[in-house]
């Protein structure tokens, strides 16, 4: 298990966070963090369905599946991720 430091876009409010998860974390249990410290920061409800909301890697080009773990799909410290 290994610290992984990601970069995250919200495109919905035109902000970025940082983020730091284990490379043994589920994408779904990554996101569920992400939408819950974001919420938070911001005061608000930002994802009116946390449900619907999908995660996309920059880097790979493409969307990431919840159950997928991040070390084995390969996301990388520095790597970026945008959730819409």
């Amino acid at each position: 298990m290994s610290k992984i430091f990601l970069e995250a876009k919200v495109p919905g409010i035109a902000k970025t966070y940082e983020f730091s998860a284990d490379s043994v974390m589920t994408v779904g249990t990554l996101k569920n963090a992400m939408i819950e410290q974001i919420c938070a920061v911001e005061n608000m409800t930002v994802f009116p369905d946390p449900d619907k909301v999908l995660v996309c890697s920059i880097d790979m080009q493409g969307l990431l599946q919840d159950s997928e773990t991040l070390g084995n799909i390969g996301v990388k410290s520095g790597g970026q991720i945008m959730l819409i």
